[in-house]
């Protein structure tokens, strides 16, 4: 079965939001040149930091090949398969001083799986547990969560949605993996070496583990996930059971008080749950970016619109003054000489105007940049100049 068979409902609308307000919030940000520059800084940034933490990688840990530690390499080539993933990403096993993790990444177009060895010590020796664990992971790379990662980053720090995406995310990764396991009881039995480590998950009671779901519908309880990028691991297991029997564990609804709370009270959950101070301070951040910007370019287009208006306005003149000298031998020497249509020109445009029958020019007079500039057509060629009349010298 292919991965994108097994995605979540929930993940696909949350997606289709997340896009969204990431794509205005990077479109703002490419229009900014100030904006710009700092998402080059900050990606440049980001780029060094996960550079040379593949690089640490690659030098303190050990790459599974088909000559090294073949067993778990073909569990990894096996889910590649399952799930349609296409090429076998770079697999790491990893010792974490104990700890129980695994994740994927991807680098320059690379894929990557690090399992840390603990987590694996821990599978039951048939390997089902850790089909789960494996498949998890692929499941990330296989239905698109890196390829979109840096793109959807503006969307991960917003209030509930971004959270929201990262748990159906994960639900989704749940699934592959049970796939690929092939049994329900050992996919659950992979989730709770998460919960209770690796020679007490083997003993815990799976239906008594589900129950617990019933202790998370209350207030603290929706505050902490709602701000969470994982489910909690109940509801995992849960929602496994309700993916093959639907409605088998009815599951709480979490707390309606919590919501409009949990931006500000699940601050300590992670860096992504101070949501609500960190959505405001980028939307101050663009807002001190493009609204400058903003005003600067409508400030230019409103001076090329006059600008453009100026010039026609003194072709038109020079014209009437053309006409005019054909028809009395001479230049005007005012605005009134040239008749009606000529006043109305001038005044349409409501600027200071100057003529000279002795220089033979027209000139219009207007405000740029806090200065008074001008613009002057010569009579008998039709030539155009600008320029911004000084200020007269202050006394001492």
């Amino acid at each position: 079965m292919d991965a994108k068979e097994l995605r979540s409902p929930k993940e696909k609308n949350l997606f289709f939001i997340c896009f969204a307000f990431s794509l205005l919030t990077w479109i703002v940000l490419v229009v900014s040149l100030v904006g710009l520059f700092y998402g080059i800084f900050i990606g440049a940034f980001l780029f060094v930091a996960h550079a040379l933490m593949i690089a640490h990688i690659k030098g303190n840990a050990v790459r599974l090949s088909r000559e090294q530690l073949p067993n778990i390499y073909q569990r990894v080539v096996e889910a590649v398969e399952k799930l349609g993933l296409g090429e076998v990403p770079e697999v790491y096993l990893m010792q974490a001083g104990g700890m129980l993790n695994a994740f994927a990444t991807k680098f320059v177009g690379r894929n990557f799986v690090v399992i840390y060895s603990d987590l694996l010590d821990a599978c039951d020796e048939e390997g089902r547990e850790m089909d789960m664990i494996i498949a998890h992971e692929i499941g990330h790379l296989a239905l698109g969560h890196l390829k979109w990662l840096l793109f959807l980053t503006p969307a991960r720090i917003l209030p509930w949605i971004g959270a929201a995406y990262s748990r159906a995310c994960e639900y989704s990764c749940d699934r592959c993996g049970m796939e690929v396991a092939g049994d329900l009881n050992a996919a659950a039995r992979g989730l709770l070496i998460l919960a209770a480590g690796g020679s007490s998950a083997q003993k815990v009671d799976i239906n008594a583990f589900v129950k617990q779901t019933m202790d998370l519908g209350g207030f603290w309880a929706s505050i902490y996930e709602l701000n969470a990028s994982h489910p909690f691991l109940p509801k995992r297991v849960a929602a496994l059971v309700n993916w093959k029997h639907p409605g088998q564990i009815p599951l709480p609804k979490r707390s309606v008080v919590a919501y409009p709370l949990a931006p500000l009270l699940g601050a300590p959950v992670s860096g992504g749950a101070a949501a609500p101070l960190v959505i405001v301070a980028v939307i101050g951040i663009l807002a001190a970016i493009a609204i400058p910007q903003y005003q600067t370019f409508l400030a230019r287009a409103a001076e090329a619109t006059a600008t453009q208006g100026i010039e026609e306005t003194l072709h038109k003149i020079q014209a009437l003054a053309v006409d005019y000298s054909a028809q009395s031998g001479a230049w005007p020497c005012s605005i009134e000489e040239l008749g009606a249509e000529a006043e109305a020109l001038v005044a349409q445009q409501g600027l200071a105007e100057e003529m000279s029958c002795q220089d033979n020019y027209f000139a219009l007079f207007y405000p740029k940049n806090g200065q008074s500039a001008y613009k002057v057509i010569y009579f008998e060629s039709g030539e155009i100049q600008e320029g911004v009349i000084d200020p007269p010298p202050q006394d001492n």
